[in-house]
C-alpha cells in the first residue's frame, strides 16, 4: 500500500469508527432501508443520523436515493460487511467476548 492509499484506508475505517455508524452498515447488511427505520431502530434523532448517513456517503459506504417524500439508504460495497466478520473473530478470539 502507498502513503495515500494507508492514507484513504485510514479515512474510511475512520468513517466506520462510531456505534451509530457501524449500526447503519450493520442494518444496512439486510437490505434498503429508509432514514427513518434507521435512526428509530438506532434510537438516535433524525438530525444525528443525518449527520452520520452524510459521513458514510462521503466515504462511498452507503448511498441515498429519494423517493417522493422517502430517502432509502443502501450499502454500496457490501464486501465492507466482510470487516463485521473479521472484527467478530477478533473480538471473540482476542478480547474473550461472547454473545
Amino acid at each position: 500500500m502507498t502513503h495515500d492509499e494507508r492514507k484513504l484506508t485510514a479515512e474510511v475505517l475512520k468513517a466506520m469508527a462510531h456505534p451509530v455508524r457501524l449500526g447503519v452498515i450493520e442494518l444496512l447488511a439486510g437490505g434498503e432501508r429508509t432514514c427513518t427505520a434507521l435512526y428509530e431502530e438506532l434510537g438516535c434523532s433524525q438530525s444525528m443520523m443525518s449527520q452520520q448517513l452524510k459521513i458514510l456517503c462521503q466515504q462511498g459506504l452507503v448511498t441515498i436515493r429519494k423517493e417522493g417524500t422517502q430517502k432509502y439508504c443502501a450499502l454500496q460495497n457490501p464486501d465492507f460487511l466482510k470487516l463485521f466478520d473479521c472484527m467478530h473473530n477478533h473480538l471473540r478470539t482476542f478480547l474473550h467476548f461472547t454473545d
